[in-house]
């Protein structure tokens, strides 16, 4: 059992479990957009460099399901991850490096926080949930890949009766 690689399952489920909160992101911040701005799509620094996250996450995906070999597929989802972590950076100080439609930051700068404290304290709380959504969604679907890649382990059959 200890010998399983289970990197691959986590990183896997978590480009999963990525692009979809990058998309939930992109789709929801659309329909918000498009009173605000008066569109619904708008090539702004923040939004084009989430894009291109999804777009990596999605070709992760892509290329992970596209190499049957586990072993050649982790190596190569490792270097477009590897690739990807460039894009990080680019999101986070876009609204300072361009003159964006987005704020700066209002939370996490030296200093006090910009924000009101009753719209702080609930973003605390839902950043927390979504952490905590974030861990759960990933424990299961590990669990779930761990179990699909393993069912003809000997192991495994241990753990449930047969029916």
């Amino acid at each position: 059992m200890w010998h399983i690689k289970v990197g691959f399952i986590v990183a896997r489920t978590s480009a999963l479990i990525g692009a979809t909160y990058t998309f939930l992101a992109l789709a929801t911040g659309s329909i918000w957009g498009k009173p605000m701005w008066g569109a619904w799509w708008v090539w702004d620094a923040r939004l084009t460099s989430e894009l291109v996250l999804l777009l990596l996450y999605l070709g992760y995906l892509a290329l992970d399901s596209a190499i049957d070999d586990r072993r050649t597929a982790g190596r190569a989802g490792a270097v477009l991850a590897l690739v990807g972590l460039v894009n990080l950076p680019i999101i986070h100080y876009s609204v300072e490096w361009w003159n964006t439609l987005h704020q700066g930051a209002t939370v996490a700068k030296l200093g006090a926080p910009s924000i009101h404290i009753d719209m702080l304290v609930p973003l605390l709380i839902m950043g927390i949930a979504f952490k905590l959504h974030y861990l759960t969604v990933l424990m299961l679907g590990v669990r779930a890949g761990l179990l699909k890649q393993e069912k003809r382990a000997s192991w495994i059959k241990t753990l449930s009766p047969a029916r």
